[in-house]
């Protein structure tokens, strides 16, 4: 049970942005509650194939159709189906020359013909056996297996080593799904699926848009904080928060995140971390203006002694976000993505949005004098 929960975590979340629910529930059964799903039915294809990968040599002292007519194979042999609609069946070797365990990646590709395709990358242990049986077998069909029907059954051209292809009549969805499937790995028993639900938002709502006031009422507080205490300065550096908003908003857009409250959370602490590192240039280009340094002079100074200081700061946070992402699960891994996100994005717009907002006003207006 607990080897299948962690591959289901591995199937439905990969990249830690979809913080699902999963736990044992009783002996044999396990729960998974996933947020923002639109088709379901996509999830349970995920789940129910147990994705058993195996490379078998094709029996040659027996075609099929003598299999099928004789009603048994050769000892050592198993008549096996094909994955596609042709109805084909082939004479395998029961011996498996190299397991899914071996597997180390796989992508989805096309292939020679632009057609799409699985490729997948074997571990040293799995490249050494793979080119062993390859280079001794040379002209000899190899079948590829998957959850014991053939997918494909290509004939070995040349030894090969480490890497290959996995053809078929496939679709575009099918390889990104069948290659998400291998990359996490053998279920060690079939799942199925005893009880399915669809709750809607309204359970949520009232946390939901508690954290959404919590958001706007933190910006609105860091907006006027920075305007009070900064004046001009306080202004730009709140035009580059609002541009650090937008730069996570699409980040997590991009990797199809699903946003529940520790993602908000996680952005809601980001924004007071964004002006964070403003603050400390600022009192650095005040304490450069208080020992009589020039306008220009001093933003370059309270940016170069700053940078040390926020660089530190910054990357121990990141250590700490990248430990919960990499132990922790769900919506503690979700909290972990929007506060790495987070802090890439603040770093870049304290460091490069703000200093191009100041010079671009130092430029318009030509203060001869700044008050800070």
């Amino acid at each position: 049970i607990a080897q299948s929960i962690e591959i289901i975590r591995r199937r439905l979340d990969p990249e830690g942005t979809k913080e699902p629910v999963i736990q044992r529930q009783g002996i044999d059964r396990v729960l998974v509650q996933l947020p923002g799903v639109d088709d379901p039915e996509a999830v349970k294809r995920l789940l129910g194939r147990t994705a058993k990968l195996t490379f078998q040599l094709v029996d040659m002292r027996i075609t099929p159709q003598e299999a099928i007519e004789r009603g048994r194979v050769p000892p050592g042999s198993i008549l096996l189906p094909s994955d596609n609609e042709d109805g084909r069946s082939f004479v395998v070797e029961k011996r498996v020359m190299v397991s899914g365990e071996m597997l180390e990646n796989a992508t989805a590709s096309f292939d020679q013909n632009n057609q799409p395709a699985v490729s997948f990358q074997l571990d040293s242990a799995g490249a050494k056996r793979f080119g062993r049986v390859t280079g001794a077998n040379i002209g000899r069909p190899f079948a590829i297996i998957l959850d014991g029907k053939v997918v494909s059954a290509p004939t070995i051209q040349s030894q090969i080593f480490g890497s290959g292809q996995i053809t078929g009549n496939f679709t575009v969805a099918e390889t990104n799904e069948l290659s998400l499937i291998l990359r996490a790995g053998a279920l060690p028993a079939p799942l199925i699926v005893m009880e399915e639900r669809s709750i809607g938002p309204g359970l949520g709502a009232d946390s939901i848009e508690a954290g959404k006031i919590a958001a706007i009422v933190g910006l609105c507080l860091v907006i006027i904080y920075m305007v009070l205490s900064y004046g001009t300065f306080g202004i730009l550096a709140d035009m580059a928060l609002l541009v650090n908003v937008i730069l996570i908003i699409a980040a997590l857009s991009a990797l199809q995140a699903t946003l529940t409250l520790p993602g908000i959370a996680g952005i809601v602490l980001t924004m007071g971390m964004a002006v964070d590192a403003n603050v400390l240039i600022f009192e650095r280009i005040r304490e450069e203006l208080k020992r009589g340094r020039s306008v220009m002079a001093a933003i370059d100074g309270g940016y170069q002694r700053a940078i040390s200081t926020i660089v530190d700061s910054n990357l121990t946070t990141l250590f700490a976000a990248s430990f919960l992402y990499i132990f922790g699960s769900g919506p503690i891994k979700g909290f972990a993505v929007t506060l790495g996100i987070g802090i890439a994005t603040s770093m870049f717009t304290a460091v490069m949005v703000t200093r191009l907002f100041i010079v671009l006003w130092l430029e318009h207006k030509k203060p001869n004098k700044l008050v800070l």
